[in-house]
């Protein structure tokens, strides 16, 4: 058998060959945010150790917009040689469903390498909402009657689609509030004019032990490192409830497969090392790996999922 005149074999060998080698040369790791956000806090980390154990730098490369599609589209559009990365949040596995057109398909322009880390989202209230518990605030939203407020950082996010579950699940009523960003909404919840919204843990610690806030449920699969007295959703009966940051890195569809094993294996070694361990330790972060195949797994399952809560909430794609 010939591939293109070449022996087939010949064109295995030269493909292993490159695979072993590589990187051979810096490796652009895209970041569809601003600086200084979690996607940026999240792969500098990562982007260190992976120069540190194959040898050559994983280069930042700021492309913000669009909620991470112009990153995105950037990365899904690239050479599929490994030396273009796309540095993940939940946005994407989200987008493909709050888009109503995106310049590329998630599931096959992409080729996933590894999760990288997890961050807890919580279920927080205003403490002058009479409600202690999540039993409490339910049936303080179903005596009002859509007078309730939830904040988000935007339509189509993590936080927003949080409170559509919520509101799905418990067959309560709330009216969105969007903000441009998360710190701004928290900054209104707090003051009191907003009521209540889904959090990611980290930055809302201090305001918790300060009662300025107070954590009904934890939305993750299990309790949140900061917050270990909060009960998850699933342990007050709402299984399969979870809304959490996830992060990862992915490449372009095509990249050889031994190009994004050596990948996968050097995040799995990188999340195993105390110093990273410990510098997502003091962001609320959550050192994680997986291997290109469970990853790509998630990705379909994530979509899957927000598809359904998109659709039953209404919410037209933008």
């Amino acid at each position: 058998m010939k591939v293109s005149g070449i022996p087939a074999l010949l064109v295995l060998a030269c493909a292993t060959a490159a695979a072993q080698e590589y990187p051979v040369k810096p490796v652009r790791t895209v970041v569809g945010f601003a600086p200084g956000g979690p996607a940026d806090l999240v792969v500098r980390p990562v982007a260190q150790k992976l120069h540190e154990m194959l040898g050559q730098p994983f280069v930042i490369d700021y492309r913000a917009g669009a909620n991470g599609v112009i990153g995105a589209e950037v990365v899904a559009k690239s050479a599929p040689d490994g030396y273009t990365l796309l540095a993940t949040t939940s946005g994407f596995t989200m987008n493909p469903n709050t888009f109503a057109k995106l310049p590329f398909d998630t599931i096959r322009d992409f080729a996933p390498v590894s999760l990288t880390a997890n961050s807890d989202i919580a279920f927080m209230v205003n403490p002058v909402v009479p409600a202690r518990t999540l039993r409490d605030f339910i049936a303080v939203a179903k005596a009002r009657k859509n007078a309730l407020t939830y904040a988000s950082s935007g339509t189509g996010g993590s936080l927003h689609l949080g409170g559509e579950m919520l509101k799905l699940a418990t067959g309560i009523d709330m009216l969105h509030v969007p903000y441009k960003g998360a710190s701004l909404a928290m900054a209104d919840v707090i003051g009191g004019h907003v009521d209540v919204m889904f959090i990611s843990v980290p930055p809302a610690i201090p305001q918790v032990k300060a009662g300025k806030l107070r954590a009904l449920a934890t939305a993750s699969a299990q309790r949140a490192r900061g917050l270990p007295d909060v009960p998850t959703f699933a342990e007050l009966g709402y299984a399969d409830f979870e809304v959490d940051a996830r992060y990862g890195l992915v490449a372009p569809a095509g990249v050889p497969r031994d190009i994004l094993n050596k990948l996968s294996a050097a995040v799995a070694k990188a999340a195993q090392s105390p110093d990273l361990k410990e510098r997502y330790a003091a962001l609320g972060l959550e050192a994680v790996s997986s291997t290109p195949d469970q990853y790509a797994d998630y990705v379909r399952r994530d979509i899957a999922k927000w598809r359904k809560v998109v659709a039953a909430a209404k919410i037209k794609p933008q």
